[in-house]
């Protein structure tokens, strides 16, 4: 009995194995001899899918894209007229989508500032920029929606979870669509690859943040993200743990209080690594801010991407006069730098 049904599972099994023998000849071949992994391997950029940054269009028909400058050739300073350009200028840049070429004043290649175009600027309210109730409720539910209807306990919480940042009257918005600008910046992220960063912040530090960023980028230091607050739903919180460098985003530093990141002349730089700690009177730690960071919050060790009065970041701030938060007393603010010039 065991014998006849030894000889029922070998001809199926033999077809499962022939099968798989089949596959896996045909999956070489046709990858040229390389496993799936191999494959993976050699040609990240087709099996890993990526955000593809948007090419400037402003080229010449056949010439070549992604011609980026490279961490340290272009070293000839900083040239306090943004705009005019250096040498390399006319090459073809990677830039941010948001950017529109018309409006864009070029600091150095990769490096531009321009005012917020409406599709960015709709982007933003009600996330980073501040919206009425009202406005809130027209973006949600159109123009047609019932003035006099009452929104349900449901639809206020879908209204405020799309739209968390909501105010009583415009008139309490203290800062303007026409007072902040948006950069375009290239910078070099953990693993040393170029990637296009995107800051908003306050017209009045656009330049320095584009001279000093530029500095950081020709001297590789690295910097894991750069984006809008809004991939992060307009939160500090998750942007942090993210370790997202940023400036502008409209919220309260301590009940009743605006953050200058509110008004843009604040901007974090690798916040994870460069964590937020509070501290008692007799100097024990009472909270540190993003939840994880805790291992950062010892600033008295050595790690990557440590900001101390020795990182350049600190440097470049200082010399363009820009406060430290790390210099606080009983809370050190470590991934932050403000210009107050209200």
């Amino acid at each position: 009995m065991m014998k006849d049904l030894l000889k029922q599972l070998i001809k199926p099994l033999f077809i499962i194995i022939s099968i798989i023998i089949f596959c896996t000849l045909l999956t070489r071949v046709v990858l040229s001899g390389d496993t799936l992994s191999d494959y993976a391997e050699k040609n990240p950029e087709i099996a890993f899918a990526t955000p593809t940054p948007v090419v400037d269009e402003d080229k010449e028909d056949g010439e070549e894209t992604g011609n980026l400058p490279e961490a340290g050739v272009l070293d000839e300073g900083i040239d306090d007229n943004p705009g005019e350009g250096a040498e390399g200028a006319g090459e073809v840049l990677l830039v941010s989508f948001w950017s529109v070429f018309e409006n864009r004043s070029e600091f150095r290649p990769g490096f531009s500032k321009e005012p917020l175009s409406d599709e960015l600027f709709a982007y933003m309210k009600g996330i980073s920029f501040p919206i009425t109730l009202d406005e809130a409720i027209t973006i949600i539910y159109g123009d047609d929606f019932e003035t006099d209807h009452r929104l349900s306990e449901f639809e206020f919480e879908e209204l405020y979870a799309l739209l968390p940042n909501i105010v009583e009257n415009a008139d309490e918005i203290a800062i303007s669509r026409e007072e902040l600008t948006f950069l375009s910046l290239l910078y070099n992220d953990f693993d040393g690859a170029v990637q296009v960063g995107e800051m908003i912040c306050n017209i009045t530090i656009a330049d320095d943040l584009l001279a000093i960023f530029y500095e950081l980028y020709l001297n590789g230091y690295q910097l894991e993200r750069i984006s809008l607050i809004e991939e992060y739903g307009g939160s500090d919180t998750f942007s942090m743990i993210y370790n997202n460098t940023h400036s502008f985003n409209y919220r309260e530093s301590s009940p009743g209080r605006l953050s200058l990141h509110a008004f843009g002349l604040a901007v974090d730089i690798n916040p994870f690594n460069n964590p937020y700690v509070a501290y008692n009177n007799n100097g024990t730690i009472r909270r540190i801010s993003p939840v994880g960071s805790e291992s950062f919050a010892d600033r008295s060790l050595d790690f990557p991407h440590k900001i101390d009065e020795d990182d350049l970041a600190f440097k470049l701030f200082d010399e363009r006069g820009f406060f430290w938060g790390g210099n606080w007393n009983f809370q050190k603010d470590y991934h932050h730098f403000q210009k107050d010039l209200r």
